[in-house]
C-alpha cells in the first residue's frame, strides 16, 4: 500500500529545508549530539527548543547538552527496535514535574532518505 491508499491523497508537502528556513525546526550541531553518544543527525522543533533550551535562564549550550543527555538516556533504556522515545519532563532543564503530556519531549527516529535516519525532538503536542 502507498500513502494514498492508507491516508488519502497528500494535500500539502513541506521539505525539511523549508522547515529550517522558516524556523520550525533547528538543526542540532552534530558535535553536541556526539558528546552524549547520539550519532545520527538531530533536529529539534522550535517550540521544544524554546521550552527546554532557550526558554530557561542560563547558557543555551549547557541547556542543549542537558536535553540531549536526557534523550540519550531515554534511548538507552528503550527496546532496541523502538523508534519513539518519551523523555520525562523531570529530566529536562525546566525541571517541571507533570502528570500530563504537555511538557514531555518526544524523540522520534525517522527516515531522512534511503538509509539515513534522523532524530527529531518535539513536544508531544507537535506530533
Amino acid at each position: 500500500m502507498n500513502d494514498d491508499e492508507d491516508y488519502g491523497p497528500l494535500v500539502f508537502v513541506r521539505t525539511r529545508e523549508e522547515s529550517y528556513a522558516d524556523g520550525s525546526f533547528i538543526k542540532v550541531p552534530p558535535v553536541a549530539g556526539a558528546a552524549v553518544g547520539i550519532k545520527m543527525p538531530t533536529i529539534i522543533a522550535a517550540d521544544a527548543h524554546k521550552e527546554f533550551v532557550a526558554g530557561n535562564e542560563g547558557d543555551d549550550g549547557r541547556q542543549l547538552r542537558t536535553v540531549l543527555a536526557a534523550v540519550a538516556r531515554a534511548i538507552a533504556q528503550s527496546p532496541a527496535n523502538e523508534v519513539c522515545f518519551v523523555v520525562p519532563a523531570g529530566e529536562l532543564p525546566s525541571g517541571q514535574e507533570t502528570t500530563g503530556e504537555e511538557d514531555q519531549l518526544i524523540a522520534i527516529t525517522e527516515p531522512r532518505g534511503p538509509g539515513e535516519p534522523i532524530l527529531t525532538l518535539m513536544l508531544s503536542r507537535e506530533m
